[in-house]
């Protein structure tokens, strides 16, 4: 049988059809709490949970990363402040950026955090004491892109951390309660847009020069006795995009996988986006919403093999920035949890 594993490289496709998707008029989700398609499921087929399930790990971003190349994705190599709290689990990728992190010497800064930054790119983490805790995120897209806009087709530079979850590679495994065992899914992260710039000049294109920061899980069907092995569908959190006040939802499927992007925006946590210097907590019950969005790929004849929320897990998840255009931003985020109940 197929062993379907999964790493920042399979969220590629997503990243570039998120942000086209984006580019789109926002509308109402066919998938809100008023859309419903039939599904095989029932909650007396699986064994609900007994206890809260933490679905992250190092939540602090205290052990670092394993940073992948940016153009093969293989590991180059560890980023971390200390190596005293072990090895680590989460991966940062940077696709197409104009050059690795990896090998940055970390400055100290007053906080107690380390930086680690080259003139593209920058990644903070420190003590969980720090100030400039718990992670933030810096991208330059006019240095990567030496101030001239891309063209449509040509790749952009992402800078993302992802955590592997469930089986068969994730640090959790076997572990992770399959979606049909949940009564909730509770997800809490915040967030702080430090700096933004958008650099616009001659050329400039909303529909395909932008910065946007998201958190994206992928709905993996994992059950391996199910003909539906191992497809899935992204289930993503826009919690910024320049080019809008408040994100809003869209739903695209990818022409290449057809898998589906399910994106609700922001819009289901907060009537106001980030600003800059203020922090934004994004905070509820996602399960609801990942289940709209199971219905819906199931009404548009997606991820037919199984309509059966006990064949799928939540089994990666992805946060970070992307930047098809010219500008400069650096986010902050903190108190990252995801708990299954």
């Amino acid at each position: 049988m197929k062993v379907f594993k999964w790493s920042s490289y399979a969220l590629l496709t997503l990243m570039v059809i998120a942000f086209f998707s984006a580019c789109e008029k926002q509308n109402v989700l066919p998938g809100s709490d008023a859309f419903e398609a039939k599904s095989k499921f029932t909650k007396t087929e699986i064994t609900q949970l007994s206890t809260p399930v933490q679905l992250l790990t190092d939540q602090n971003f205290q052990r670092g990363f394993k940073v992948l190349h940016p153009s093969t994705g293989a590991v180059q190599g560890n980023l971390q402040y200390t190596s005293a709290n072990g090895a680590p689990v989460w991966n940062l990728a940077q696709w197409y950026s104009a050059a690795s992190i990896y090998g940055a010497t970390p400055s100290t800064l007053a906080s107690g955090s380390y930086q680690y930054a080259n003139s593209y790119k920058a990644i903070t983490v420190g003590p969980t004491t720090s100030s400039d805790g718990h992670i933030i995120f810096a991208i330059n897209g006019q240095s990567e892109f030496g101030g001239v806009y891309r063209t449509a087709t040509a790749p952009f530079p992402h800078l993302l951390a992802d955590l592997k979850i469930a089986d068969p590679d994730g640090w959790l495994g076997t572990a992770t309660p399959f979606i049909g065992a949940m009564d909730s899914l509770n997800f809490n992260i915040d967030t702080k847009l430090i700096y933004h710039a958008r650099n616009q000049t001659t050329g400039y294109d909303p529909a395909i020069h932008a910065v946007q920061f998201s958190c994206t899980f992928l709905i993996q069907n994992l059950n391996p006795s199910n003909a539906g092995y191992g497809k899935a569908m992204y289930f993503l959190i826009m919690i910024y995009d320049d080019r809008y006040a408040t994100p809003g939802p869209s739903v695209t499927t990818d022409m290449f996988s057809g898998q589906m992007i399910y994106n609700v925006g922001i819009t289901p946590f907060s009537s106001t986006g980030l600003t800059v210097g203020q922090w934004k907590n994004i905070s509820g019950n996602i399960l609801p919403m990942i289940k709209n969005g199971l219905n819906q790929a199931w009404s548009q004849g997606i991820l037919t093999d199984s309509q059966n929320y006990n064949d799928y897990k939540v089994s990666l998840f992805t946060m970070g920035l992307e930047c098809p255009g010219l500008n400069i931003a650096t986010i902050q985020a903190k108190n990252l949890s995801l708990i299954a109940k």
